[in-house]
């Protein structure tokens, strides 16, 4: 069954004060130009899927200093380079889920919202932390598939050590969004076209690397099984 991943509500914080803070929203919209999904195809049929579950976890990270991701500042998927979690200069804002799945290339759905790690505000903006309203930030989210589990840690754990299957992507580095103040500065949306957000981007496949207890047992079995022989 092919399948197309559409985030309608990204949202989640992390529980901070709103004192000095900028905001922003971290909603993907409907359209093509902001899309998530597991292929190399926005808006065509997945590729892949987590057997018996379509949630997909995101976590947006915020710098006012870094521009790229440890020296990248495109989007990618699956294991060819650095993700945020590994890199410095990064700070952690919010995650939130998707639950939505839809059936055949082209087409889309609405996805029901999820909340993780504390709670949004009112307008559901989220409070970016060490970077005032009206200040610039540089944004850039990483997305990942929930049998990987759903907590920042956990994805963590999982890319140092894959022991189950899963998809995972980042989107490109927005530089420059100027953060909402309830004021002067309207709260933008990390998601867009402009450069200073961050567009589509998909989840790529991570193979599972068997432990190594699984491999020397393998081994084992194989040597077992050649001396059988030999007697024979």
């Amino acid at each position: 069954m092919k399948k197309t991943i559409l985030t309608v509500a990204v949202l989640g914080a992390v529980a901070s004060s709103a004192f000095a803070q900028g905001f922003a929203y971290f909603a993907a919209g409907a359209a093509n130009s902001t899309k998530i999904s597991t292929n190399s195809v926005i808006n065509g049929g997945a590729a892949g899927r987590t057997a018996g579950d379509n949630t997909y976890y995101y976590a947006l990270f915020a710098s006012s200093s870094q521009t790229s991701v440890s020296g990248n500042a495109l989007a990618f998927s699956g294991t060819n380079n650095t993700y945020v979690f590994n890199a410095a200069g990064w700070t952690f804002v919010g995650m939130g889920a998707n639950t939505g799945a839809t059936t055949g290339a082209g087409t889309s759905a609405a996805t029901s919202q999820t909340l993780n790690g504390g709670s949004l505000y009112a307008d559901n903006s989220l409070g970016v932390p060490g970077i005032a309203g009206g200040a610039a930030a540089n944004v850039v989210a990483i997305g990942w598939s929930a049998n990987i589990g759903s907590t920042l840690a956990a994805v963590e754990a999982w890319y140092a050590n894959p022991t189950v299957l899963g998809w995972i992507g980042e989107s490109r580095v927005g530089v420059g969004l100027t953060l909402g103040d309830n004021g002067l500065n309207s709260t933008p949306n990390v998601f867009g076209t402009a450069t200073t957000q961050f567009n589509a981007f998909t989840l790529g496949e991570v193979a599972a690397v068997p432990e190594p207890g699984t491999i020397a047992l393998a081994a084992l079995g194989g040597a077992s099984l050649l001396m059988f022989r030999r007697k024979k």
